[in-house]
């Protein structure tokens, strides 16, 4: 019989139902005289204090569950939107760069071998993301098939390297469908996140290069340059867009 405890009544009634149990345990074995000592009292003690530690063992694996899942992407196990906007200060502290991905012509994918294998490959490249990242980055999925690492203390010119180097990653690394390896690619934008810099407008300036290296050819990373990424940013999503790019 599984007993619930959920309300401040249930605790005061549960407590109570405890003390009795063992009151009347302790009264038993001490009238029977079979045990002396603190004996009788370990005896009653240790099974209550395994169950009760078996107990904190599961709400503690509840809670560990519902935080991975109020704070990480579902699919691909990431951080989601919402933590990385909770990780990161209305108005940022010290320089960082934000990398913003988005996987090449996935609506192409979807169509051409289904959902399921869409999922694959979007595992498959948070995968290549995390395994490309340093400890201190932080990678999320921001919804669709677009992604964002946030690498504190970085250089735009480090910034630039390390997306060129997962573009490189991405093209070499197939995702394994029940047809074969197919392989994909990325396109990146990479722009500075200033002190004093919201993360939305960081990531505008990404998403601007991001949308540079799309109109250049795709699986490449672009830089974020104030001369070049001066139209502003499309009305929709990105996710939204790139979704049929």
């Amino acid at each position: 019989m599984r007993t619930e405890i959920e309300t401040t009544g249930d605790v005061r009634r549960f407590a109570a139902l405890v003390c009795l149990c063992v009151l009347a345990a302790d009264a038993l074995l001490r009238g029977l005289a079979l045990l002396p000592g603190v004996v009788p009292t370990l005896m009653i003690a240790a099974p209550l204090a395994y169950a009760m530690g078996q107990r904190l063992r599961t709400h503690q694996r509840h809670a560990q569950a519902l935080e991975q899942a109020l704070h990480h992407d579902s699919l691909t196990g990431l951080r989601n939107r919402a933590s990385l906007h909770a990780s990161v200060p209305g108005d940022s502290l010290r320089p960082c760069v934000l990398i913003l991905a988005d996987i090449d012509h996935f609506k192409r994918f979807n169509d051409r071998h289904g959902h399921a294998a869409g999922d694959l490959a979007l595992r498959h490249f948070a995968t290549l993301l995390q395994a490309n990242c340093r400890k201190s980055d932080l990678a999320a999925r921001m919804g669709g098939e677009e992604f964002v690492i946030l690498m504190p203390a970085t250089t735009m010119a480090n910034g630039h390297l390390a997306a060129q180097r997962l573009a490189r990653r991405i093209r070499q690394s197939p995702v394994f469908l029940d047809t074969g390896p197919q392989t994909l690619t990325a396109s990146f934008g990479v722009a500075a996140l200033l002190p004093g810099d919201t993360l939305d407008a960081g990531l505008q300036r990404a998403d601007r290069a991001l949308y540079r290296a799309k109109a250049a050819g795709r699986d490449r990373a672009c830089l974020h340059d104030p001369a070049l990424d001066t139209a502003p940013t499309r009305p929709q999503s990105t996710a939204q867009i790139h979704h049929s790019t």
